[in-house]
């Protein structure tokens, strides 16, 4: 049993602890990644709200009882939940040029998030330090060594490019959201005539501008993210000392 004092996060890095064994009582009958992989079908099918001891116990075909010998409570299992994702998604082989790197991994944290919209939720609760999720963070941080940055700015810059790609992501997901719950007459009638009086305001230039001449709403998903993500590695390469800049 954790002290009752004792931090949500220690009992959630606590999972990652080896199990002791007393030599005495039945062999585990679950793994860690048996327990995540039944957690991940359930927010799959029904989303992470679904996700309880009682549901994922159910899914391995045992009482919610006996997954309490295994994890401790739902954040704990959020815990497996969210290192095992970094194990199941394809994330890109390192080339050693940094600037396609970034990319690369950057397009695929994205795919990630789209794929499984709940991991936003699962990502953004909390810092993860299981096993591969540390694989994962050596990896992406490696991208950036030999650039003249310090530990500070490999992970700063790092952690620039996936928090950005999480933040896009999300607005993208919402956006999307709501544009395929309407028509576009329902569109026209909920935001057509605000628009219009907004614009013919005259108090707003920039944004008649966005909407009388801008092409990026007007751009493929995929395209649009490749220009804000451009203007990201630009930033990350202006900035790099003059020995790595090039």
């Amino acid at each position: 049993m954790a002290p009752k004092d004792e931090s949500p996060l220690l009992a959630r890095l606590r999972v990652w602890s080896p199990r002791p064994r007393s030599g005495r009582g039945p062999a585990p009958a679950y793994s860690r990644e048996q327990i995540a992989d039944a957690a991940i079908a359930v927010a799959e099918a029904d989303g992470l709200d679904a996700v309880t001891m009682r549901r994922v116990a159910t899914e391995l075909g045992t009482g919610a009882m006996s997954l309490y010998r295994y994890v401790e409570n739902k954040e704990v299992l959020v815990e497996l939940v969210s290192d095992r994702m970094y194990a199941r998604h394809d994330w890109p082989e390192l080339t050693g040029r940094w600037r396609e790197d970034l990319r690369n991994f950057a397009w695929a944290h994205r795919r990630a998030l789209r794929a499984h919209p709940w991991l936003l939720r699962v990502w953004d609760s909390g810092p993860t330090l299981g096993p591969n999720m540390l694989r994962h963070f050596e990896s992406t941080v490696s991208i950036v060594d030999g650039l003249g940055l310090d530990i500070d700015d490999m992970v700063e810059t790092v952690l620039l490019v996936l928090t950005w790609v999480g933040g896009y992501t999300r607005q993208e997901l919402d956006t999307l959201t709501y544009l395929r719950a309407r028509s576009e007459d329902e569109l026209e009638r909920e935001l057509g005539g605000y628009v219009r009086t907004v614009i013919d305001s005259g108090d707003y230039p920039y944004f008649t501008r966005f909407v009388s001449e801008a092409r990026t709403p007007h751009i493929d998903e995929d395209a649009r993210f490749a220009r804000a993500l451009d203007r990201i590695l630009a930033g990350i390469e202006a900035t790099l000392p003059s020995a790595g800049g090039g």
